[in-house]
This record gives C-alpha cells, sequence and structure tokens, in this order.
C-alpha cells in the first residue's frame, strides 16, 4: 500500500501541487478583483462573477452567495460533460472565491470597506479590476484550460454546435451580462441615463483579455525568420557569425521552377531584425519573412 501511494504521488505529486496552488491563488485574486474594484464601482464584466455582482446590486445580498449557488450546477455539468479534473479545478477556485466574498462582508469584517478602491470616474477601477481578473484568469487557463463559469455553458454548447467557436460564445454571454447590467443600474432611473456601468464593463473585459494573454502566451517573445535562398551555407554562416543565433536548413522546392531550394528558419530578437534584414539584402535571390513568436523554449542563443 505504501509502495502504490508513493508511486501515485511521483507520479502525480507535482500534478496536484499545481492544482492546488492555481484554486489558491487564482480564487484569492478573483476575489479582490470583485471586491475592491467591481462591486463597489457598480460594473459588471461579464461572466459568473458579473452575474453575482449584478444580483448583490439588485437584492442587497452577497455575491459570495450567488456566485456558490451558480457554479453548483456548472459543476455537474462540467464533470460529467467536460472533464473531471477541468471541472473540480475551476470550480473549487470559484468557491474559494465565494467564500472570500462571503468573509469580505463588510458586516462581517468592518474593516474590510476600507480597502474598496472607488476613484472619482471608475476607469482605473475598470483598469485595475481588467488586470486582477486577467491574472485570475490566466491561471486557470494553464492550470486546467479552462476558467469555469460561462466557459463551460460555450464549451457545451460547442459540442453540439461545432461551427460555433467557445471563444465566441463566452464573448456573447460576456456581452449578455454587460447588456442585461445597463438596466439592472438604471432601475429607478427616471430621466437620466446611466452609461458608466456599461462602459466600464467593456474597459474592464478588454484589459482582463489582454492581460490574460500576455501571461499565457509568455513574455519572451521573439521572431522567427523564415528565408529561400540558393546560397545557404553562406547566409547561415554570416546569420550565426554576426548575430549568435543557431540557423536551421530545411530541404524545398520551388513549385513555378521545380527547382531545388534551401530554407532557413532562425528565431532572433526584437532588435535583430533590422541587422538580419540587412545580412539578408546582401543575397539578391533571396526570399524571407518573418512572424512573432512566444514563450520560447531551448537554446536560444547560440
Amino acid at each position: 500500500m505504501k509502495e502504490k501511494t508513493k508511486e501515485f504521488w511521483k507520479n502525480n505529486g507535482k500534478l496536484i501541487v499545481s492544482d492546488i496552488l492555481a484554486v489558491l491563488f487564482s480564487g484569492i485574486i478573483r476575489a479582490i478583483g470583485i471586491f475592491m474594484f467591481i462591486t463597489p464601482n457598480h460594473f459588471a464584466p461579464g461572466g459568473t462573477s458579473g452575474i453575482a455582482v449584478l444580483l448583490e446590486y439588485a437584492t442587497g445580498w452577497n455575491s459570495g452567495i450567488f456566485l456558490s449557488i451558480i457554479n453548483v450546477p456548472l459543476f455537474f455539468i462540467a464533470f460529467f460533460c467536460l472533464g473531471k479534473r477541468e471541472a473540480i479545478v475551476s470550480t473549487a477556485s470559484m468557491m474559494l472565491s465565494s467564500g472570500l466574498l462571503i468573509l469580505f462582508d463588510p458586516k462581517i469584517l468592518p474593516w474590510t470597506a476600507k480597502i474598496q478602491y472607488v476613484p472619482a470616474n471608475g476607469f482605473m477601477a475598470a483598469v485595475a479590476g481588467g488586470i486582477v481578473s486577467g491574472v485570475a484568469l490566466a491561471i486557470m487557463l494553464k492550470a486546467c484550460g479552462t476558467s469555469g463559469g460561462t466557459t463551460v455553458l460555450a464549451s457545451l454548447v460547442n459540442k453540439k454546435y461545432r461551427n460555433l467557436s467557445v471563444s465566441m460564445l463566452t464573448s456573447a454571454m460576456d456581452a449578455t451580462v454587460v447588456f442585461v447590467s445597463f438596466f439592472v443600474y438604471n432601475q429607478g432611473a427616471s430621466f437620466t441615463v446611466k452609461l458608466d456601468p456599461v462602459l466600464l464593463a467593456c474597459v474592464c473585459l478588454f484589459v482582463t483579455s489582454k492581460m490574460c494573454d500576455v501571461i499565457v502566451q509568455g513574455f519572451k517573445t521573439a521572431y522567427k525568420f523564415e528565408i529561400v535562398t540558393d546560397e545557404p551555407d553562406a547566409l547561415a554562416e554570416e546569420i550565426m557569425e554576426k548575430l549568435r543565433h543557431g540557423v536551421t536548413k530545411i530541404n524545398a522546392e520551388g513549385m513555378y521552377t521545380r527547382e531545388g531550394k534551401s530554407m532557413l528558419v532562425c528565431i532572433i530578437r526584437k532588435r535583430q531584425i533590422a541587422e538580419l534584414q540587412r545580412i539578408v539584402r546582401q543575397y539578391p535571390g533571396a526570399f524571407a519573412y518573418f512572424t512573432p513568436v512566444s514563450e520560447v523554449y531551448g537554446k536560444f542563443l547560440k
């Protein structure tokens, strides 16, 4: 029995620890973002969190309660239809956020009201909320490939209608929450119409998306050059000597001329683009193009 336990932890220990850390960090960060920046400034940036914030504004009940109620059925849907690990990790993170939101309630901890950020126009709160939400979302995507919430429903619909992408469906659900928020935050308004909740929600969603992309795609950005040439050895030698980067040669064939060619592939830093272009121009028959790449692994430098 002990041997089996040791073998289990040897094979799955790192994964279990990473899941626990993802649940803790994502849940805590999400709760801080909702409590500090989103709820006190009266905007709902989509997703199940946005729905919970709207229900808190409409009823006066803590958003953590509604977040728990919403995520219970979503857990069973995800568990049986999508994946057990993804369902457990994402739901555990959401439930931790729910518990913290309930705990942060000023009725329970009076001092928490002092840490809520309410600027004059709310724009900075939307930016800050987007940054924090983006970090929480990125942690969950890196951990289990899903953020839970409306992504579960979007994935379920995608299983039946493959032509509808998960990202498009999730965006549509977020847009629906933002649209509904206009009426929730304008209830009882007779003459003035408040557009701030919708605009702040859009800013928050945009910042969340960008922040998540930066973290998920990684900070080790570089550029990949692909160069078709008749002089691969001379060109590769010059690139390796001057830029100190390795070069890979691939045999190719021109489909129009049916002549044999060589294609050189090289990953370089952004500041080296101009220098590589100057090198390639010295070879008139060369054809080159480059594309950005992210999260580069392995031996980047020669």
